[in-house]
Formats: C-alpha cells, structure tokens, sequence
C-alpha cells in the first residue's frame, strides 16, 4: 500500500473541511441530536470495547512499534489512557474552539512519532519506514473506535436500523476531518466501512507478534490488586468481540466458561445499565456538555467524577467568565 502522508497543508484543509460543517460553534461538532452523542454517551457499555479497539490498533505494526519507541504506554500506562480519551471526548464533546485545539496538538505529536521497523512483520519489512501521520495508519486506529462503539451498543442495548448506522457512519467523517484523513481513503457509507474492517482484520496489514502479545498482556495487566476483577471481564469481553484470528493470535481463552461469563455478564450489565446514575451510566464528558449548551455549569459529582478519572475537575464544561 503506498503510502499517503497528512502533511500540514492537508490537516488544514480537512480541518477547515470539518469546520465548515459545524452549525454552532458552541455545541461543536455533533450535538445532543447527533447518532455521536447517542452511541457515545453510554459510556458504560463503551468502556467495554477497549480492550477490542487497542487490541486491533497494536495489531498494526506501526502502532505496537510507534508506542515502544515513542510512548510512555510503559512507564505510565494511567497517564497515557487519561491524555488519550481527554482528545477523544474534547473532540467528541467539546465545543468547536476546544476540538480544534486538541486535534492541532495530536497532528503535532503525530508529527514526531516516525522511524523504522525493527524487523519485519507482515507487510512491513525490516528497515521500512513508519510514520503516525500517515492517511491509512490513521483510518485505521479511527475505524476501530468506531466500529466497537457500533458493536458494543448492539451487544448490550439494541440493534441499529441501517439509517441509523450510515447517519453515524457519516457523523464519524468529522471525526476523520480532525486528523486530516482525505475523504479519498475514507469508505463512502456503513457497509463500505464494515467491508473496509473486514479487509484489514484478513490482510498481512495486522499480525500479532511477541512484541504485540507482550504489549496485550501489559495493557490488561490491573494497575492495582483490586482492578483484579474487572480486567478480567474486559479481557473476556474482548476475546468475545475480536475477529477470531485476532483473538487466538493473542492467544485469548475463549472456551465454554468464557462464553458463560461473557453471556451471563451481558444480560447483567444490559439490565443494570438502565438504572444506573446517570453520571456513571453517561460518562460526566456527556453530562458537562448536555449542561454546557444549556448555559449551565459543571456540578459538585461531575466535577469531583473528572477529577478523579482524568486528573482534573472539568473536560468540556461551560467556560466561567474571567475576573477582570
């Protein structure tokens, strides 16, 4: 596959692409009447298709070799995660000024994360260049984000109508726009994007490697004993929803007991979820932004909720006027 860099110019022009589509600034992107937000919200059922889209994502070669040259994945995996899902959902729920300030500061990391392939794996050769800002390696981590949130909310609230997927699949355009992927790469509509995944699941463009399974059983390794529990779910989650080639490349369980916890704990959540407080049910990201476009500022929990998930006491809220 030849290789197409975003240069500077390019994430321009698909930054003002994606801003030219943008009706009020002040809600941003998407909106409380967007398919974006609707997935996006139930970020209880979201955080369970982790595992499968990092999964996916260092299952490309550049990215498991991208994040060992050049990530502090290791050394301060709870740090990594925090930076990364702040730019998805300032991007996802802030306003416009806010989603185009974060999607500036990615392509200026991205700019800095190249080299070469150490050895070969699967369609990259030895010595081959690779590079984070390149079109096709970008589509790539951005389809996984967005076919796991269709399949997470179809596994555990309720099939989607086909309309109901390509308007999400053209809303997931913007998200592209952001990073500078040309419309030339990007599938036209959701069964074209489904076809794309597809593709890419069975192609020599993923393949598992010691380093790739090393970087799996760190990334599910609990960072504290009483995380126990729940990374196991999530690894049972994950070995249920990857391709199956994927799952036993990464040598994930998935036998008789497995599928037993994986169902049983499927009808649990998506009878609890209903109930449960909607700041935990959507995510305090959903919370500040419905109060924002309100007019209204952040609460006490929601505040308090950040600041313990991302380090500090607001994401997206409404801005407080400053004191002259």
């Amino acid at each position: 596959m030849q290789q197409l860099v975003v240069t500077r110019d390019m994430f321009e022009s698909q930054l003002e692409l994606a801003i030219s589509k943008v009706k009020d600034p002040r809600i941003g992107l998407f909106g409380p009447d967007s398919m974006m937000w609707k997935l996006s919200r139930h970020a209880l059922f979201g955080a369970h298709g982790s595992g499968r889209a990092l999964l996916l994502q260092i299952a490309h070669p550049w990215v498991t070799r991208g994040v060992d040259e050049h990530s502090k994945t290791r050394s301060d995996p709870l740090g990594r995660a925090k930076r990364t899902f702040t730019t998805v959902l300032s991007i996802v729920y802030g306003d416009l000024e806010q989603a185009t300030k974060y999607a500036r500061a990615v392509h200026n990391v991205h700019n800095r994360i190249q080299g070469t392939m150490d050895s070969s794996a699967g369609a990259f050769g030895e010595g081959t260049p690779y590079m984070a800002n390149e079109a096709n390696a970008l589509l790539w981590v951005h389809a996984t984000l967005w076919d796991t949130t269709v399949m997470m909310y179809e596994l555990f609230r309720r099939p989607l109508s086909a309309e109901e997927k390509d308007r999400f699949y053209n809303e997931t355009k913007l998200f592209a726009y952001m990073f500078g992927i040309p419309d030339a790469i990007l599938p036209p509509d959701w069964e074209s994007f489904k076809e794309y995944n597809r593709s890419i699941w069975d192609s020599d463009q993923l393949v598992v490697t010691d380093s790739t399974r090393e970087l799996a059983a760190f990334l599910f390794a609990p960072l504290h004993f009483t995380l126990t529990p729940a990374m196991a779910w999530l690894k049972i989650t994950t070995a249920a929803t990857l391709p199956t080639r994927l799952r036993e490349e990464f040598n994930l369980p998935y036998g008789r007991k497995e599928r037993l916890i994986f169902a049983s704990g499927r009808k649990i959540l998506s009878v609890a979820e209903p109930i449960t407080p909607g700041l935990i049910r959507n995510g305090p990201a959903y919370v500040e932004a419905s109060r924002r476009i309100r007019g209204l500022p952040s609460t006490i929990m929601t505040r308090a909720l950040t600041r313990a998930m991302f380090g500090r006491p607001e994401l997206v809220a409404l801005k407080q006027p400053t004191k002259p």
